[in-house]
């Protein structure tokens, strides 16, 4: 099992310098120039008084070939269009501030739906209304595309109030894409309403330094999505931070996650990996609300290291399901430090509990004897040279009584995490 995340890390390592070799910090043109140059093919300009110069954004393209940039100055701004790429270019916009692409909620703001497409300097607002079908409204949608990269753009979605799951951008059946540096926003917490989907497939995507608040889910990785790195984020004021649901194998690093009713929530998903986040302040007080939940039998072999937990109400994190490892975790203030429900054969091991009003706690059943999840070596909120008990409860046929579980040998001091 070590060597399978280790291996992670690694692959973590190597999709980041990938990441961000691959795109430079210049752009390589220059605002004030009459010819903008870049690294290769031509550059169509949108706006502004020149001569030749485009008044929309899709005529550029349509005129455009593979290796071109199309620039959009913000004079004529807004353009409301619904855009697509279907040609590997480069659309720049002159300042993401004041370039507005306005998709006038009729279909998507942007449509990408070819390999190697770069996107960055926009705010694009109203995607379409849709009613009752899922993912059909985003306002950047990457369909079946590889090396996409959108990045440095403010995305404002229009409050929904339909039945379907929709996005600020939607990655389907798509590999090696970049979401870099975007504010993800809604006008105020939706239902079914995505910051960023990871859907139908997708692998190998890298989400990284957006700002993503007032979703239903900050980031969803969905149906069968696997080996995407979730890096470098701040989820904040969302129903759910990140999401994977019946995905596997998915690195979840270094993000800031607070102000959630639920930080980080996995659900039939294996083998993702879960570390150096700061997870704090989620939760409202309802059973299935804080920093991290890990629900389901199906949901096995996560591993949830080197984290800060805190402050979350009412659990730092609850587990529904078998064989996850919690270890070198930061557990402070919560109500409930980690809570196992119903699970076993999961190790807690080597963690820091800190002031929690709980460290531990653990409903079992009479139906479960010979199945318990396994408590070793933590720090127990101060040095302990006896085995700390771990009080819970067992549910019998007709009552329910107390029960111990023990960390026979629990840590003298507490560990540098």
């Amino acid at each position: 099992m070590k060597n399978i995340y280790f291996k992670k890390v690694i692959a973590l390592i190597i999709f980041l310098l990938i990441n961000f070799c691959v795109y430079p910090s210049s752009t390589g043109f220059k605002k004030d120039s009459t010819s903008l140059v870049f690294n290769e093919g031509n550059t169509f300009y949108v706006g502004g008084n020149g001569p030749g110069n485009y008044t929309r954004i899709q005529a550029a393209i349509d005129n455009a070939s593979s290796g071109d940039m199309v620039f959009v100055y913000d004079d004529s701004s807004p353009y409301l269009e619904n855009i697509v790429v279907n040609k590997s270019i480069f659309l720049i916009g002159e300042d993401k501030n004041t370039v507005v692409i306005d998709g006038d909620f009729k279909d998507m703001v942007i449509t990408i739906t070819v390999d190697d497409v770069f996107v960055s300097g926009f705010t694009m607002i109203h995607p379409p209304r849709e009613h009752f079908n899922d993912w059909v409204s985003a306002l950047v949608d990457i369909i079946s595309s590889k090396n996409v990269t959108i990045k440095d753009n403010i995305m404002q979605r229009n409050r929904m109030y339909y039945g379907g799951w929709y996005a600020g951008v939607i990655i389907r059946n798509s590999s090696y894409c970049f979401i870099q540096n975007n504010t993800i926003r809604t006008e105020n917490d939706s239902y079914r309403d995505v910051g960023i989907a990871i859907i139908f497939g997708s692998t190998f995507n890298n989400v990284s330094s957006n700002e993503i608040y007032h979703f239903t889910i900050g980031i969803y990785i969905y149906d069968v999505s696997t080996d995407n790195v979730i890096y470098l984020n701040y989820l904040h004021h969302n129903l759910e931070g990140v999401t994977t649901r019946w995905s596997n194998n998915n690195i979840i690093n270094n993000n800031v996650i607070i102000y959630n009713t639920c930080g980080i929530w996995i659900e039939e998903a294996c083998y993702n990996v879960v570390f150096r986040n700061i997870i704090t302040n989620n939760g409202d007080g309802n059973f299935i609300d804080g920093g991290i939940v890990i629900i389901t039998v199906a949901c096995a072999d996560n591993y949830i290291s080197y984290n800060n937990i805190s402050n979350n109400n009412p659990y730092g994190i609850k587990i529904l399901s078998i064989k996850n490892t919690i270890k070198y975790n930061l557990i402070s203030k919560n109500n409930i430090g980690v809570f196992c429900d119903l699970c076993s054969n999961n190790y807690i091991i080597k963690n820091n509990f800190i002031l929690n009003e709980k460290n531990g706690y653990f409903l079992t059943s009479i139906f479960m004897i010979g199945f318990r999840n396994f408590w070793r070596r933590n720090y127990w909120d101060e040095p302990r040279s006896m085995p700390y008990l771990i009080f819970g409860e067992m549910t019998g046929i007709f009552n329910m009584f107390t029960w111990v579980n023990f960390d026979c040998f629990p840590a003298l001091k507490p560990y540098d995490i």
